[in-house]
């Protein structure tokens, strides 16, 4: 609620002004830095990009949630389950209850690489598993081939 007690909160300061770099910009451009700030991840996106950069968060937050649980839904009973489970579990953590808590952990880039790989694997996961069976099936054909006899 703190976002909403500065006068820019309808369309923000700028996009890092909040960020953990700003000490390095104001080095660089030697400027006083903004003291403009609050202690959540949602507040530091109203006051970056203001109450609209919140609600596009939000909405992309929910679609990437929602299309993974669908991916997740697809395929379970396979073995391919539990790793698509834990990829939208790290999605769904990551992006409202830690983000929530501060934008620290999306901006650590070993995070967010590993955020948007991981989803990049998920969305893969079904036909990778369909691959998976096709070759699978593929190798185990000439084993039952009626003209092979044993002897």
């Amino acid at each position: 609620m703190g976002a909403f007690g500065y006068e820019r909160w309808p369309y923000g300061y700028g996009i890092g002004t909040t960020s953990l770099g700003t000490q390095y910009v104001s080095a660089l451009f030697h400027t006083k830095p903004n003291v403009v700030g609050v202690e959540s991840g949602f507040g530091t996106l109203v006051i970056e990009m203001g109450i609209g950069g919140l609600i596009l968060w939000l909405v992309m937050s929910f679609a990437i949630l929602i299309s993974a649980w669908r991916v997740v839904r697809k395929l379970k009973g396979s073995p391919w389950f539990p790793l698509a489970f834990m990829f939208f579990l790290y999605a769904g953590i990551l992006l409202l209850p830690m983000t929530f808590e501060g934008m620290q952990a999306y901006q650590d880039f070993v995070v967010n690489a590993y955020f948007w790989l991981l989803l990049g694997i998920l969305f893969r996961l079904p036909t990778l598993a369909v691959s998976a069976q096709f070759a699978a099936g593929a190798q185990m054909a000439p084993m039952y081939d009626p003209r092979i006899r044993m002897r």
